[in-house]
């Protein structure tokens, strides 16, 4: 389980440390799980709930699922993420949606319960799961209410490893964060650096508003965060730890390049 949520910008503190704990107990609670379940394939599902039973709930086993609240991407689940607790015991519920591929384990409620319930180390670590997942959504609902309750930015893709993400010469009116795995920056067909997860890529062009100065493609297969830059700017004025993100950003790339320039001093010389 890599992640329980994907957001813009740094987190609070104690979210990193609730995820890394959510994620400790969920691969233990799953470790040894063995009820009769169902594998199935979902793609371009837009809500994915409608191909549930009204009993059962699910695991990510690849992929991504993205939760829609009010109309909007709120998060992104990954493999690993168990999904439907809520709604299989009545509570209120965020829709959910497939936007490319993934595969989701399906097992009834009372399977999964009569699992927990078999054990008493299960119980303790289903419980401690449900208390965490509660920190957690409440330590997330503060931040954003603390940040003017901007809304959560839209545009989670899956993007396969040789995808072109931006493109030199095209117009910009997008700003990309890579949630995860990397990806190579050219100009005119020659590597001058690199995009690693966590940073942010695209701003420059579309706040200038002139076309993109540079071609990013994916090195590897990557989870990346599109934002209009409408909505970026209105992020930055609730969220000012995102500009300091970008200056980290833009530190690093411009230090590249300035080895770069220094190794084809030396090798002129």
């Amino acid at each position: 389980m890599a992640s329980i949520m994907l957001f813009l910008g740094k987190a609070p503190e104690a979210t990193h440390e609730l995820l890394e704990r959510l994620e400790l107990l969920g691969e233990r609670l799953l470790h040894d799980l063995n009820v009769p379940s169902q594998l199935r394939s979902f793609s371009n599902e837009p809500q994915l709930f409608d191909c549930f039973d009204s009993e059962q709930l699910g695991i990510v086993r690849s992929g991504l699922v993205t939760i829609v609240n009010g109309g909007i991407d709120a998060a992104c689940l990954q493999p690993g993420d168990i999904i439907g607790l809520s709604r299989v015991f009545g509570l209120p519920y965020a829709q959910l949606k497939v936007e490319d591929d993934a595969e989701i384990e399906l097992i009834q409620r009372d399977d999964f319960m009569t699992y927990v319930q078999a054990e008493p180390h299960r119980q303790h670590r289903f419980t401690n799961y449900l208390l965490t997942t509660l920190a957690l959504y409440q330590g997330l609902l503060a931040h954003y209410h603390r940040q003017n309750q901007v809304q959560a930015p839209t545009g989670f893709q899956h993007i396969e490893s040789g995808t072109v993400m931006i493109k030199e010469g095209d117009l910009a009116d997008t700003v990309y964060q890579l949630m995860s795995g990397s990806a190579d920056v050219t100009v005119h067909g020659v590597t001058v650096g690199e995009v690693l997860a966590g940073e942010i890529f695209g701003a420059m062009a579309a706040f200038t508003g002139e076309s993109r100065n540079a071609t990013v493609v994916a090195r590897e297969d990557c989870q990346l965060l599109a934002i209009p830059k409408a909505q970026f700017v209105d992020l930055i004025k609730a969220q000012p730890e995102i500009a300091i993100t970008l200056l980290d950003n833009m530190s690093r790339r411009i230090k590249s390049l300035n080895e770069q320039v220094s190794n084809a001093q030396r090798q002129i010389a």
